[in-house]
C-alpha cells in the first residue's frame, strides 16, 4: 500500500481507492492494538487517520465543505480515542531525550519522579481504552466511513481540481507559519504544525506529478513538522507535569527542569521559524506555477524514456 495516486486522468478514482486501504489500514492496526497492546499500533492508528483527514480535505469541491468538514470531525474524534494513550507515550520521549542530553546515565530523582508520573498515564491510557471497548467502537465507525467513501462521486475530479485543492493547502499552512510568526503562542503553533503536516501529507499524494520538486519540499516540510510536534509534546510535558505538584514539587530542581524545557523550546522553534522562510518564501501562486511546469517537465521526460525504451527493445 503506498500513499500516492497517479497525477492525471481519473484522479478522483485514485483518492478513493487511497481513502479506503488507509480506512483498512486503520482497522489494521487496531486489531493489532486490541491483540496485543502494543505502542506501535496505536502510532499506525493515529498516522492513517491523519492521512485519511489530509486526504478529505482535498475533495471540498466534489464532497461539499459541508460534508468535508463532517467527515474530517469523524476521522479527529476517532484519533482522540487514542490520543491519552499516544501522548504518555510521547511525553515519556520528549522527557527521556532532553534529559539524555545531559545525563547519560543516572537520572536526578526528579526526572524519575517525571518518568512515574507518565508511566501511571500510560497505564491508566491503557485501561481506559480496554474499559470503554475503544478499539470496538472505532471499528464499527470504519465500517460506516468506508461505505461512505466507496460511495462518493468523483468521476469528473481531475487535476485541474486537485491543483486548485493544493494551492489552498499551501496556503493555508503558509498562513499558520505567518500568524505563528506573529504570535508564537502554543494554540498558533500547533495549527501551524497541522497545517504543516497536511500540506506533507498533500505533497506525499501528488509525489508522482514531479518527483525531484516534491522530494525536496515534502522533505524539508517532513523536518519542520518533526521541530513543531518536538515543541508541541514539550509544552504538553510542562502542563502535565505542572499538574502533579506532589510529585514535582516547586523548587530549584523544578524550576531547573522547567528551564531545560523553555531552553530546548526555543532551540526547535529558532529551526522551525527559520527553515519555514525557505519553505514558505513563493506566494502560493508561484507554489502552484512552480508545480505545473515541473509537472509538465516530467511528464514530456517519462513520454520521451519510454519511447527511448521502446526502441531498444525494437528487433534488431
Amino acid at each position: 500500500m503506498s500513499y500516492r495516486i497517479k497525477t492525471h486522468g481519473r484522479i478522483g478514482a485514485e483518492l478513493q481507492r487511497v481513502a479506503v486501504e488507509e480506512i483498512v489500514a486503520v482497522g489494521t492496526a487496531l486489531r493489532t492494538l486490541e491483540r496485543t497492546g502494543a505502542a506501535e499500533a496505536v502510532h499506525e492508528a493515529r498516522k492513517h487517520l491523519k492521512k485519511l483527514r489530509a486526504l478529505v480535505q482535498l475533495l471540498r469541491a466534489p464532497l461539499g465543505a459541508k460534508r468535508v468538514r463532517r467527515e474530517v470531525a469523524i476521522y479527529r474524534e476517532a484519533g482522540r480515542r487514542l490520543h491519552r494513550l499516544r501522548d504518555a507515550q510521547a511525553l515519556a520521549a520528549a522527557l527521556e531525550g532532553l534529559t539524555g542530553r545531559f545525563f547519560e546515565k543516572r537520572r536526578p530523582p526528579l526526572i524519575l519522579a517525571a518518568q512515574r508520573i507518565l508511566a501511571a498515564a500510560e497505564q491508566r491510557a491503557h485501561r481506559a481504552l480496554a474499559k470503554d471497548d475503544a478499539c470496538e467502537t472505532l471499528l464499527a465507525t470504519l465500517r460506516e466511513a468506508r461505505t461512505r467513501a466507496v460511495g462518493w462521486k468523483l468521476d469528473e475530479f481531475r487535476w485541474k481540481d486537485l491543483g486548485s485543492a493544493l494551492r489552498r493547502s499551501y496556503r493555508r499552512a503558509r498562513e499558520a507559519w505567518r500568524h505563528a510568526c506573529d504570535e508564537p503562542k502554543p494554540g498558533r503553533l500547533h495549527e501551524w504544525r497541522r497545517r504543516t503536516k497536511d500540506l506533507w501529507h498533500h505533497l506525499n499524494l501528488v509525489h508522482t506529478a514531479a518527483p525531484d520538486l516534491l522530494d525536496e519540499v515534502a522533505g524539508e516540510l517532513d523536518v519542520l513538522g518533526e521541530f513543531l510536534g518536538d515543541d508541541h509534546d514539550l509544552v504538553v510535558l510542562r502542563k502535565t507535569l505542572d499538574a502533579h505538584p506532589g510529585h514535582v514539587p516547586p523548587g530549584e530542581a523544578r524550576d531547573a527542569l522547567f528551564e531545560m524545557l523553555a531552553l530546548r523550546r526555543d532551540e526547535l522553534l529558532d529551526a522551525a521559524f527559520d527553515l519555514a522562510k525557505r519553505i514558505f518564501a513563493d506566494s502560493p501562486g508561484e507554489f502552484m506555477a512552480a508545480l505545473e511546469e515541473r509537472r509538465e517537465e516530467h511528464r514530456r521526460r517519462t513520454k520521451k524514456t519510454r519511447r527511448i525504451a521502446k526502441r531498444l527493445g525494437a528487433p534488431a
